[in-house]
């Protein structure tokens, strides 16, 4: 992918500094690390997370998504996870090469093609930054959803820019209604935001264009519990005074006995489109 312009250095140091400082404070990685939770825990957890899910995700998403997305193209999806992306995707593309490097997540995807029967995705069970560039090769779309947590991210960025065709995209949060829950109840900061990523790309030479999409969905009220135990690292106390908060507050609905919680989720798709 060409760059529009020269690379600004000050530019792109000022804006990964921003990056990385927020996501020591508060990013998955290190609320996991304060709560003593190895990673691949996380991970795990995390499919039956989101197949607990039930509202407009992937829905609205990856509607968005799949625009950016040529028929009959190829798709590198960097932090593939289960396929919630991948799988859909290779329903029109030539191939999928999904790069996830949590066993479990692997584990999953892989019986989801076999399930599904796709025989156009290949899986690279590697971190995105022992990925070699050059036997990768190049791909009409680019995307990391949901998954920019490479230590170097300012490499990781130009490693995605080299092996990009025709399109980059990332999406990142922007905000959330649990996050702005958990900062009033607790103080909590959430991790860094799109902005500094809409802005390295930038440093970097190119002409990054941001969109945002809105979309909802409900989870149990115990499962979302769990999740706030993993990340950020929520304590029992709490944990139980989220509950009463929520309940007190009318935001759980009862579903077949169960209690259900709404989330409303802001995700930036931050691109970058040749030509």
């Amino acid at each position: 992918m060409e760059q529009a312009y020269p690379e600004s250095e000050s530019a792109v140091a000022l804006s990964a500094g921003m990056w990385h400082e927020r996501r020591a404070r508060a990013g998955l990685e290190a609320n996991l690390h304060r709560a003593g939770i190895p990673e691949e825990d996380f991970w795990q957890r995390y499919a039956s997370w989101v197949s607990a899910m039930r509202g407009d995700y992937p829905g609205a998403l990856l509607d968005r998504v799949r625009d950016y997305a040529t028929p009959g193209g190829t798709v590198l999806d960097i932090g593939a996870g289960t396929g919630v992306f991948a799988l859909p995707l290779a329903r029109s593309a030539r191939s999928v090469t999904a790069v996830e490097p949590s066993p479990a997540q692997v584990s999953q995807l892989r019986e989801a093609i076999a399930r599904e029967r796709t025989s156009n995705i290949a899986i690279l069970e590697q971190r995105w930054e022992d990925v070699d560039a050059e036997t990768l090769g190049g791909h009409d779309l680019v995307m990391a959803v949901h998954s920019l947590q490479m230590e170097d991210i300012v490499a990781a960025l130009r490693k995605m820019c080299r092996v990009a065709v025709r399109c980059l995209l990332l999406v990142h949060p922007a905000r959330s209604s649990l996050s702005s829950l958990l900062h009033d109840l607790f103080g909590i900061e959430p991790g860094p935001d799109y902005s500094p990523l809409d802005a390295i790309l930038g440093g970097l030479g190119y002409r990054p264009a941001v969109e945002f999409v809105e979309y909802s969905y409900d989870v149990p009220l115990d499962l979302q519990l769990d999740m706030l135990r993993y990340n950020p690292g929520l304590d029992a106390g709490q944990c139980n005074e989220f509950r009463d908060f929520a309940v007190g507050h009318d935001m759980i609905a009862p579903r077949d006995g169960v209690p259900w919680m709404s989330r409303t989720v802001t995700d930036a798709l931050v691109s970058v489109v040749s030509g």
